[in-house]
């Protein structure tokens, strides 16, 4: 068990540093897991750290329960940690948590714009938009739009119930000006969903310049969505093994 901790650390700093270099998170965003010792209880995310900078060393462990380092003397953490440990406490399928603010996402959570699979890469978010986490229905117009707390993160965590006729949780919620949270089974399958969902973004908006507009493209059916996440599901090892080699072939260590 110790040695899949370790490599658990290995992987989740991997996983940050990845995600910074495709520019899906900056100097903010975080990536996290469930600790494989402890996984009811207990994930692992780093400390309050510029993405790009994660190695092993930074990652401390966390309590599910309430969002509170299990070592209290642990370095200090990120604010909307409550992101993860609430994801965690009510999805027991979710392993892994990325909350990031890219800014071609970011648009699709702040208008009435569709954000739904374009091509089979993307087919995990389905053929029906992802709900919206507006923070000031809950809490008032007066937020600074961050989550700040565990009721915060509860509120944003519910809208990941799978929708009909799945029994997996969502992958995707935007956040209305503030970026998106996603969810996956494994980490790597988190890294990929976090890539593929920016790339999407990125067509679509392609997609509405040349054509003026979204009334005219044809997504994927959810047909197309769900065998097209079936096939490609055995496949994120060698999107991982690339990345992992972009960053080694960029001077970074391992």
């Amino acid at each position: 068990m110790q040695d899949e901790f370790t490599e658990r650390l290995r992987d989740l700093s991997l996983a940050s540093r990845i995600l910074a270099q495709h520019g899906v998170v900056d100097g903010f965003g975080h990536i996290s897991c469930r600790d494989p010792r402890a996984p009811d209880d207990h994930f692992l995310l780093s400390r309050n750290l510029a993405p790009a900078l994660v190695v092993p060393e930074d990652i401390v462990v966390w309590r599910i329960i309430d969002a509170q380092p299990v070592n209290p003397d642990s370095p200090r953490g990120f604010l909307e940690r409550s992101i993860h440990s609430e994801i965690y406490r009510q999805h027991k399928d979710v392993h892994a948590v990325v909350h990031f603010h890219s800014p071609d996402v970011i648009p699709f959570g702040v208008a009435p714009i569709p954000f739904k699979a374009i091509f089979h890469m993307a087919s995990f978010l389905g053929s029906s938009n992802p709900p919206i986490f507006d923070i000031a229905q809950d809490f008032g117009p007066s937020t600074d739009m961050l989550i700040r707390n565990t009721t915060h993160g509860a509120s944003l965590a519910s809208l990941f119930l799978p929708p009909e006729q799945s029994q997996l949780t969502r992958p995707l919620v935007l956040m209305r000006g503030h970026g998106a949270t996603l969810t996956a089974p494994s980490l790597k399958l988190a890294v990929f969903r976090a890539i593929y969902t920016q790339t999407n973004a990125r067509i679509l908006t392609s997609l509405s310049a040349l054509t003026g507009g979204q009334s005219n493209i044809k997504f994927l059916s959810q047909e197309e969505c769900q065998q097209a996440t079936e096939s490609i599901s055995g496949q994120v090892g060698r999107a991982w093994d690339v990345w992992a080699r972009e960053l080694e072939d960029n001077g970074h260590s391992m």
